[in-house]
């Protein structure tokens, strides 16, 4: 009984110590935010975001706000990862999809990819805290199908590495993939690279509060399933056409890789 309650009560302070870590990690996570914020504001006000070397410096300072909260996030035990892509991540017209079973997935693949853009959810332009950096970036909101697939073609024509979840969401029980990627990929993309992401235990999901975070590290791996040459990929095919093939086989790659892992 007793070497019960003391396993009890170690289990206990363990998992206070990593609430108290995951709390530091999102003050960390929030000042960054709020100094980016005060930082890109008036870059928005005056509409200097327009210019494209103030896009990419706005693009850079993002790329390494992350790359520090990732490594601090891995100094302190919370979380540790691993890349397993052979194919080189950031070359021209470049189009990079993910499932989403955390909030962290696009912190990993903005830091992992200099001056990547990126669709993000569309709430998150009217956030006090990241609406600013999301203009300066010139990010794209999901907020309009039209406007969205307009801008997201526009980028990947001028050369632009584009992140996209065409979950739209974190992910729930079962991967989903919309039609707008392949439809994006199809008209504009060089070649598209399918990442799995892989996060054990899951935690940071949708809904989920900060403070349900696990007793042990979380671990998260970053696995390529497939490199795409769209000029080649059912090329005798109308776009429409390529674009129905390319997002069953997304929907058919990503399913049966998890169901194995289930």
């Amino acid at each position: 009984m007793i070497k019960t309650a003391l396993g009890s009560g170690t289990m206990s302070l363990k998992k206070l110590l990593r609430q108290a870590l995951a709390a530091v990690l999102f003050i960390i996570f929030g000042v960054i935010c709020m100094v980016g914020n005060l930082i890109f504001l008036p870059i928005v006000i005056l509409g200097l975001h327009k210019f494209k070397t103030v896009q990419n410096l706005s693009r850079d300072s993002v790329w390494l706000s992350w790359k520090f909260f990732i490594a601090v996030s891995k100094f302190f035990g919370y979380l540790d990862y691993k890349f397993y892509i052979k194919t080189d991540l950031g070359k021209n017209s470049q189009m990079i999809v993910a499932n989403h079973p955390s909030l962290l997935d696009v912190v990993f693949l903005i830091s992992k990819i200099r001056r990547a853009n990126c669709i993000v959810k569309g709430d998150l332009t009217k956030n006090v805290f990241l609406s600013s950096a999301i203009k300066a970036c010139g990010y794209i909101p999901n907020t309009a199908n039209e406007e969205l697939l307009e801008r997201s073609v526009c980028a990947l024509e001028n050369g632009e590495n584009l992140i996209v979840f065409p979950e739209g969401t974190r992910t729930k029980d079962e991967i989903n993939f919309h039609k707008a990627a392949s439809h994006i990929a199809t008209k504009a993309a060089s070649e598209i690279i399918g990442i799995a992401i892989n996060m054990q235990p899951r935690s940071l999901r949708k809904g989920e509060p900060w403070y349900s975070t696990p007793d042990v590290m979380i671990k998260y791996d970053f696995y390529e399933l497939f490199c795409l040459d769209m000029k080649g990929f059912f090329a005798h095919k109308p776009n429409p056409i390529r674009a129905k093939e390319l997002h069953r086989y997304m929907n058919e790659i990503y399913r049966k890789e998890f169901e194995c892992k289930s």
